[in-house]
Order: C-alpha cells, then structure tokens, then sequence
C-alpha cells in the first residue's frame, strides 16, 4: 500500500482536499466509518494517530456547513486510516478505524472468482460472510460486479435459520431500488424473490459443491436481475 503525505495533518485533525461545492462529495462506511475492516480502494492519504477526544470523530467541511459526529470505543490517540479515490481531486472517502497493527489485506469476495477489491481487515479467521456482502454493497458503481459478489456470499441453506435467505434476499432488494428512479418497493422484493428461485436452481445445479454457488452462475444471475431492473418489470 502506498500512503501518499496527508494534505494536512496536526494529530487531532486531517484536512483533505475534495471536489467540495464543485461536485458531490462521500465519506463511506458502515454508519459513515470503517471499524475493524475497510476496503482498499483509491490511495491511502493518511495512516497515523489522531487524538479523539471524548470518544468522538467528526467529518464536517472547512465552511462549517456540515458535520458528522460518530462516537467510538475509546477516547485518546488511536490509528486513523482515511483514503481517497484521487488525491486533490476527491469525491469518494473512506475513513477506517481499530485497524490493528497486524491487519491483513484479502480478496473480496473470500468465495473465489475475480476480485471486486481488496480490503484491510483485523479480523483474524477472516471476514464474516454479512460483513463481506455488506463492503460488496456498499456503493452503486459497478453494480454488475458488486451484485455478482454479493449473491456469491449468500450463506447456504440453514434449516435451523429458515428466515435467513428471505432476510438476505431483502437486504439485496432493497440495495436494487437505487439503481431505478421508478423501482418499487413492491417491484425490488418481486426481484429479491426472483434472485432467491434463480441462487435455489444454481445450488440444486451444483449439488456437490460446498460453499456457495460458482462465480459464473452469481454473474448471470446478476446480469439477469440488473436487466430486469432495467426493464422495470421483475418476473412473478
């Protein structure tokens, strides 16, 4: 990883030069920041100590106009990781904390198939399929790429669980009704039930295999689903 010098930095603050009033600007994460996990993406501008005092991190802009404050586990200097897509010229940001020292990079998604990126993680026994799934969607471009990803790290059948493929299947639907100005609610939960007949025939396909279906089959399955979106109308 290349960590380029910070703009501005003083230990309890970083400024960082972004497109501003010009252009839409986005700090991502879960709830605005990364904690434990980020993904790498863009260029690391800055990874340091920052001393957040009262437990707190705020995100705000240089006029005042705006202001984002978050609590955190701990007070005090602790390690802050904050990337850019394009250093001076910034739209997308992403700000990770509780990185340990010991983090690792891995490949997103953990299921095999061509990486949609890679992400920094102190989980030690790897990430979590719901945390993977969640980094997957965590955005709109490259939507074919991030759905295929995300429908590769759909768990496997749970009899003991059997709300949960329902439960993901939504979680995904409600990520398509960004994709259209016109898509329903109504019309993303036909394509989350749609998503849910296609992963069942892939897995039936794929009896003998362990872990969740092939990366081809999650690609068509996508394609399939993003032209649906397209068409606005879902099969019933």
């Amino acid at each position: 990883m290349t960590v380029l010098p910070a703009p501005t930095a003083d230990g309890r603050h970083v400024a960082i030069q972004t497109r501003g009033q010009v252009g839409h600007t986005r700090v991502s994460g879960v709830d605005t920041f990364w904690s434990g996990t980020m993904p790498l993406l863009g260029e690391i501008v800055f990874d340091g100590a920052l001393d957040l005092d009262d437990a707190r991190i705020c995100v705000g802009d240089i006029e005042g106009l705006r202001r984002w404050t978050q609590r955190v586990g701990r007070t005090g200097a602790q390690r802050v990781i904050v990337q850019v897509d394009d250093p001076g010229y910034a739209s997308r940001i992403h700000v990770g904390l509780d990185i340990s020292s010991a983090a690792r990079v891995l490949p997103l998604p953990s299921t095999g198939g061509p990486a949609l990126f890679s992400v920094l993680t102190s989980e030690h026994d790897g990430m979590a399929l719901p945390n993977e799934r969640g980094l997957a969607l965590d955005g709109h471009d490259s939507p074919h790429s991030r759905l295929a990803a995300a429908i590769s790290l759909l768990s496997s059948p749970d009899q003991a669980k059997p709300w949960q493929d329902e439960y993901e299947a939504t979680l995904i639907a409600e990520w398509l009704r960004w994709l259209s100005i016109n898509l329903s609610y109504a019309e993303a939960e036909g394509l989350g039930e749609q998503l849910r007949r296609l992963v069942h025939a892939a897995r039936s396909a794929e009896s003998g295999r362990s872990g969740g279906i092939a990366h081809e089959d999650a690609a068509d399955i996508s394609r399939t689903i993003l032209d649906a979106v397209t068409r606005g109308a879902p099969e019933r």
